[in-house]
């Protein structure tokens, strides 16, 4: 039997097996699952902080900012994990945190923020996301802290 012969066999004894079909088609349609949730998620961070800041100034807070000063904070992180030679400079996003007043501001931050590319990695990723993939649990926990102390709800 040559090895054809041998392939188109085994080919044709898979088709018929019914296992192998319902794995066949579980397997399709957690691939079809896994592609359609993310493609249906409410998006990043930032496009779930944008209805946030709406929330918020209907609650009547009030930014503490004008709005590039947002875009110069988002930077300013960025730059602070991703431009560094020695690693993140964790005090200058602590700084950064520091200066959020209420919970419009960190909206505000996370919308300035946007997508951007994640260091080693040719993934993007929101605030969150960036600060994931830059700080260790406990600088997360940091952060937290300072939102806390300041009554912001956000936590990263």
């Amino acid at each position: 039997m040559s090895v054809i012969n041998t392939i188109e066999k085994t080919t044709k004894d898979i088709a018929k097996n019914k296992y192998v079909k319902i794995g066949a088609a579980v397997g399709g349609a957690y691939i079809l699952y896994r592609v359609i949730r993310n493609a249906a998620r409410p998006g990043t961070t930032a496009n779930v902080a944008k209805d946030d800041v709406s929330r918020f100034m209907r609650e009547g807070q009030r930014q503490s900012y004008p709005n590039g000063q947002y875009h110069i904070f988002a930077d300013a992180i960025y730059s602070a994990g991703f431009d560094t030679l020695f690693g993140t400079d964790n005090e200058a996003i602590y700084d950064i945190f520091a200066k959020m007043n209420n919970n419009l501001d960190v909206a505000k931050l996370i919308v300035a923020f946007g997508t951007r590319r994640k260091e080693y990695s040719g993934q993007a990723g929101s605030l969150g996301e960036f600060i994931a993939s830059e700080m260790r649990n406990s600088q997360r926990a940091k952060i937290n802290q300072i939102l806390a102390q300041r009554g912001i709800t956000y936590r990263f």
